[in-house]
């Protein structure tokens, strides 16, 4: 049946070719038997793919090393289509791919550890299985930097100071530079030069600079250096904008544009009828516990970093605004012992929009005093014998409660 079914195949296979031919011999001649050309006959043939990867690469081994480089050399590997080149590994990860059965590895840490591998590959990217790992360790390095030499300050400015050095040798190489500010570390590079900035002004400092490698051997520091910055004797600009962003009975908010200054402003003093009222790095301030209806001066002035003050902003003449509600009565007026003449009271304390300034305290329809707690001694004014008592509350606009509960005392 196998047998039966590949000749009908073929015979199809025939039949199609045969026909094909035909096909072009009729177009060649045309049916009028005129000569015409006959097109081309295309025979495409299926390519097989390539799923074979290379042998393993053999033979890994380190033809040198030094401190920061080790060389590798391997085995060529063999591949059916021929292999196309090695991808080498380092610690697991692949740094490289190459043409070539050799490879050299540079910038390495001295007296460190690596572990090596390579893979073949073809043209058609099957890769080989990993070659054995090959663990290599680089060559110590003892030796340190020489120290930088000519550290000087090149130029200073009211907060900052430029530095500059000659370069350090190394037999493997310098990797950077730590810079020391009145001995401590504050900074690393690379260079050999450095801005430190945000220095204070009118101030000296010491500096001096040291060199390493990349293994963390660490050189001599260099000379030592002074550098002053340079005093700062300009003021900020005066604050402008000055306005009251919000006003209320006892508070005021207070707002102004930034001032400008040639290093930086520190902050802003805030005056009051000619008299420093509070401080604040912010370009804001509020001011609470004020009298209500009363008109008030403010000014403000910025100040820089060296104390450098600025001139006055334009005053501003703010009046808060009139309380006209009245406390609450005090409640719970009583009698808390009694002595003689003298009556101590007590009561709860009354409430306010804004604030309770004081009571007072009456006797017989006459105030005989005057406290800011809820609780007096009083002696009763007429002497012994009979005492009315009550108390009413006022505000910090003047506005008086109305009388609490009366309370009568006997004196003998």
């Amino acid at each position: 049946m196998n047998n039966a079914k590949r000749l009908m195949r073929a015979s199809g296979a025939i039949f199609m070719v045969s026909f094909m031919l035909v096909y072009t011999c009729a177009e060649a001649y045309g049916h009028d038997n005129s000569y015409k050309a006959a097109p081309a006959l295309v025979v495409a043939a299926s390519a097989v793919p390539d799923t074979k990867p290379p042998e393993t690469p053999g033979g890994l081994a380190v033809t040198n090393k030094t401190c920061t480089s080790v060389s590798l050399s391997w085995t060529a590997s063999y591949d059916n289509t021929g292999v196309k080149g090695y991808q080498v590994y380092r610690d697991g990860k692949k740094i490289v791919s190459t043409t070539r059965t050799s490879y050299t590895n540079r910038d390495l840490v001295p007296g460190r550890k690596y572990a090596y591998a390579v893979k073949a590959y073809d043209a058609a990217g099957n890769l080989s299985e990993s070659s054995a790992t090959l663990n290599v360790t680089t060559i110590s390095d003892v030796h340190p930097p020489k120290a930088p030499a000519a550290l000087r300050a090149s130029s200073s400015t009211c907060t900052s100071v430029t530095l500059t050095w000659e370069p350090s040798t190394d037999d493997t190489g310098v990797k950077g530079y730590e810079i020391y500010r009145n001995g401590s570390k504050i900074a690393s590079t690379s260079a050999t030069s450095y801005v430190r900035k945000g220095l204070t002004p009118g101030q000296s400092y010491s500096f001096h600079v040291r060199a390493y490698d990349i293994a963390g051997n660490y050189s001599e520091q260099s000379n030592g250096v002074f550098a002053a910055t340079t005093p700062d004797t300009t003021a900020p600009s005066s604050p402008a904008g000055l306005k009251a962003s919000s006003v209320a009975e006892t508070e005021v908010s207070l707002t102004w544009t930034a001032s400008s200054d040639n290093v930086k402003v520190k902050g802003y003093e805030i005056f009051c009828d000619g008299a420093i009222i509070g401080t604040t790095s912010k370009t804001s301030y509020t001011r609470k516990s004020l009298i209500p209806g009363k008109s008030y001066v403010y000014t403000v002035r910025a100040l820089d970093l060296v104390g450098n003050k600025s001139a006055h902003s334009a005053p501003l003449k703010v009046t808060t605004s009139k309380d006209v509600q009245a406390p609450t009565a005090p409640t719970g007026l009583k009698v808390k012992s009694v002595n003689g003449s003298s009556v101590s009271l007590t009561w709860s304390p009354s409430t306010d929009n804004t604030k309770i300034q004081g009571y007072d305290i009456y006797c017989n329809g006459i105030k005989i005093a005057t406290t800011t707690r809820t609780s007096r001694t009083v002696k009763n004014p007429t002497g012994l014998g009979v005492g009315v008592f009550w108390v009413k509350a006022y505000d910090l606009g003047n506005n008086w409660s109305a009388s609490s509960n009366f309370v009568t005392v006997i004196t003998p």
